[in-house]
């Protein structure tokens, strides 16, 4: 009878233990997480209709509203976050798909005609020009508009932000960056000129968030796992073969 109780008790402190490993190691995904978790979702949710773009691995507002549109279908908590219930039914054989659609959009450019010419420049040495907390002018290579954007700085690319004022984004330039990109949608790239000193540089840029923005010059790579983004090289060579 006593081994009988002791092996009862080894097998009720170890459903704990595995029950208690299982809530600690899932970490909840949400606006903002990146990583092959993230890509993981993305593939699913493009399987299943709701996600119409590529894999990034980065969780913003177009994958946000892709899980907001599955978690609706499925009769879950539509908050935008997966946490374990949406991610166990997302993978299920029996996951609620998408109403088909005749068309998707796939990309967004308000850029046509002929382009401005920069010159081709490796981010290595750009970045070296580069200095954090300084504005710098951003010219769009088909339209001739400018803007003025603020540097952050960054690893594979360089990362700027709209100057606010009142700690609000300064209106204007987010109108125009409105108009050069259609949203803040972070897939959506556009063909640019960066003026570093006496040079204008080809590059491209995305709206990767409410005010953060990503230029990629000749060289730059994508936050996920430091690959190249053909998207914005094919950009970049619009900036600087005119």
């Amino acid at each position: 009878m006593k081994r009988i109780l002791i092996l009862l008790l080894l097998i009720a402190l170890l459903t704990v233990s595995a029950s208690t490993l299982g809530d600690e190691s899932f970490e909840i995904i949400r606006q903002g997480s990146k990583g092959e978790p993230v890509v993981r979702v993305q593939e699913r949710l493009l399987d299943l209709g709701y996600y119409a773009y590529k894999m990034t691995g980065s969780y913003q507002t177009v994958t946000r509203s892709a899980v907001i549109s599955y978690q609706v279908a499925s009769g879950l908590m539509s908050d935008g976050t997966i946490g374990e219930e949406s991610y166990r039914e997302l993978f299920l054989r029996s996951a609620v798909r998408a109403p088909f659609r005749a068309t998707i959009p796939l990309t967004y450019t308000a850029q046509s005609g002929s382009f401005r010419r920069g010159t081709a420049q490796r981010w290595e040495v750009v970045r070296e020009h580069l200095l954090a907390g300084t504005s710098y002018t951003i010219t769009n290579a088909a339209t001739g508009e400018s803007i003025s954007l603020l540097y952050n700085g960054g690893e594979n690319h360089a990362e700027f932000t709209i100057p606010s004022r009142w700690a609000v984004p300064d209106a204007a330039t987010v109108k125009l960056l409105q108009s050069w990109l259609g949203s803040t949608n972070s897939y959506y790239k556009c063909a640019v000129l960066l003026q570093l000193e006496d040079q204008s540089i080809a590059a491209s840029i995305q709206w990767n968030a409410e005010s953060a923005i990503c230029l990629y010059v000749t060289g730059s790579t994508s936050h996920i796992f430091g690959l190249p983004d053909p998207d914005h090289e094919a950009m970049i060579q619009k900036a600087a073969n005119g």
